[in-house]
């Protein structure tokens, strides 16, 4: 890949001032129903999971970038791993790098339960491979097709993009974005544009949502941009105001 993690990191980090300082198992829907049942009648439980799907996070600073949002904007949430990942109104992956068709189908079979999944590609920094088994798991599971990755400093189709994506949902924000998008196709309902270019989606799953974000949200989480903590702090409100 043209930009590595480490350069698009430090652009990062140089283009803001300051950085501010259970249990699942893909399966039974009855067992999924009674961690439905026991997060929602218990005051303790947690409203948001954030999931690391260790060597299928192809950002850990996204990971990071998202815990330290969390951490500012006082949200309650629980850390997860991809073998373990319980039910939660909101259930964070950034990073990620959709390998494994068990890890697909737990996430759809969380949705399809009522959860809100943020599912934060990192294909984009991975191998042609991984992106096209990513392309794949999307289509097959959440029906979402998802472009090949996009230079955002190249040309693209005759034009080079702005470096700022614009969201429209869940909070009216503009992020500037340095390095690699991977676009959505325009059929399914997009929320965020870098240009005219669509890179963020979100698909009705059962009774819940699968929110596909194909630029990257936690580096910027992590260097303490306002912008991206505000959205975050809005999917953070979403799932319990919906």
């Amino acid at each position: 890949m043209s930009v590595s993690r480490r350069r698009f990191l430090g652009v990062a980090a140089c283009a803001v001032s300051g950085v501010f300082a259970a249990a699942r198992s893909p399966g039974q829907s009855d067992r999924r129903t009674a961690v439905r049942t026991a997060l929602d009648s218990s005051s303790a439980g947690s409203s948001c999971a954030l999931v690391d799907l260790e060597s299928d996070c192809a950002l850990p600073e996204s990971f990071a970038g998202f815990e330290r949002g969390l951490v500012a904007a006082s949200a309650a949430f629980e850390h997860a791993t991809a073998g373990k990942i319980p039910f939660a109104r909101l259930i964070l992956v950034p990073g990620a790098v959709l390998r494994s068709a068990r890890t697909a189908q737990t996430l759809r079979d969380l949705a399809d339960d009522g959860a809100t999944v943020v599912y934060e590609s990192g294909a984009a920094y991975a191998d042609s491979e991984s992106v096209t088994n990513e392309q794949r798991l999307l289509a097959r599971c959440f029906g979402l097709r998802v472009d090949a990755p996009i230079d955002v400093w190249r040309p693209n189709r005759g034009a080079a993009f702005a470096p700022y994506v614009h969201y429209t949902w869940p909070s009216s924000v503009m992020i500037r974005d340095f390095s690699r998008v991977m676009p959505v196709a325009s059929q399914h309902r997009t929320f965020a544009t870098l240009g005219e270019l669509p890179v963020a989606g979100c698909i009705r799953i059962g009774a819940g949502e699968f929110i596909f974000l194909g630029s990257t949200l936690g580096p910027h989480l992590w260097s303490g941009d306002q912008e991206a903590r505000t959205l975050l702090e809005a999917f953070v409100r979403f799932p319990q105001s919906a």
